[in-house]
């Protein structure tokens, strides 16, 4: 049984209890499990999937229901900008490297997962990256090797600050990079980021009013033409 804890007219503590005690839980029983920790492989494109969707609700709470309405009636609650500056703001403190390409992270990992079963490869100017995606203990921003062959890790010429880094050239070309992640540490740092929300919610009224604003929105039944009697 799923509690339903949305509610309009929430206080502040309870606008926080949402976030670290809900919010935090439904991560710990979803995406969690999803890690796969003892196993060698598994849990690559489902993390990614997961962690930013939960970053694309989050982007909505932090920027607040504006009424903003697609063509055809459906409000909007959830955009990209939102989700990229949830990144930037509550993500970037914790690893400078969100700051700087979070944008890039959403659109080769999210988009890509979401809409296209597993993470997009982009060219710009006939630059490409492309992804790669490792398993690493939690907390490991920096490490030598691919854990990915054989269980051993096997040096490579480039340090990695998981769980995301600068863009690193490939080898095949020096016009084509790759934007390595931690499944770990994107996960850990979904959970400090929540933490990290709830506070800021805490000690800021404009950020108290845009979540009561979200919140109350979506507790209002969406408007459809789709009928069930």
């Amino acid at each position: 049984m799923v509690d339903l804890p949305r509610k309009p007219n929430m206080t502040v503590n309870e606008m926080v209890d949402y976030l670290k005690k809900d919010l935090k839980k439904s991560v710990e029983n979803d995406v969690s499990p999803c890690l796969q920790t003892e196993k060698r492989e598994g849990g690559y494109f489902v993390i990614p999937r997961l962690v930013l969707s939960y970053v694309d609700y989050l982007g909505a709470l932090h920027h607040g229901y504006s009424g903003s309405h697609k063509p055809k009636g459906r409000r909007i609650f959830a955009d990209h900008t939102y989700a990229k500056s949830f990144i930037r703001d509550f993500f970037g403190p914790l690893f400078a490297n969100y700051r700087t390409f979070g944008d890039l992270l959403w659109e080769i990992y999210r988009n890509g997962t979401i809409h296209l079963y597993e993470p997009l490869t982009l060219e710009n100017s006939d630059v490409i990256i492309s992804w790669q995606i490792f398993k690493g203990r939690s907390g490991e921003r920096t490490i030598l090797g691919d854990p990915t062959q054989s269980g051993r890790l096997i040096p490579l010429t480039h340090v990695l600050p998981w769980p995301i880094v600068s863009p690193t050239k490939g080898e095949s070309h020096p016009n084509e990079w790759i934007l390595p992640i931690s499944t770990t540490c994107l996960h850990d740092d979904l959970l400090s980021a929540i933490d990290g929300f709830a506070d800021f919610i805490q000690a800021d009224s404009d950020a108290q009013r845009r979540f009561a604003s979200t919140m109350e929105a979506l507790v209002i039944p969406e408007k459809t033409c789709l009928k069930w009697w």
